[in-house]
């Protein structure tokens, strides 16, 4: 057989063959971490009970539920204390 021929066969079969790599599986994240806080004055809307400071960005973020807030915080890796506050209207 030719260069050319057996070049082809190695390609057909590399295109052809399934790949052996693993999948990899996401980390487990941490719990997302929050406090109580009774002052009335860091929660203006009373729909929303949950602050939420990012020292990331430099803002502040109210939401409804626990799971929206949690979604935030893993959409953007933040991570506890350092990053991020999480307050809970009591």
């Amino acid at each position: 057989m030719s260069k050319t021929q057996n070049a082809l066969e190695r390609n057909i079969n590399a295109l052809t063959s399934k790949p052996k790599t693993k999948r990899k599986s996401k980390p487990k994240s941490e719990p997302v971490k929050y406090t109580k806080s009774k002052d009335a004055k860091l929660f203006p809307y009373a729909t929303f009970p949950y602050r939420l400071e990012d020292r990331k960005e430099n803002k502040v973020c109210w939401f409804e539920c626990l799971e929206h807030a949690t979604k935030y915080i893993e959409r953007y890796k933040l991570q506890p204390i350092k990053e991020y506050r999480l307050q809970v209207k009591v």
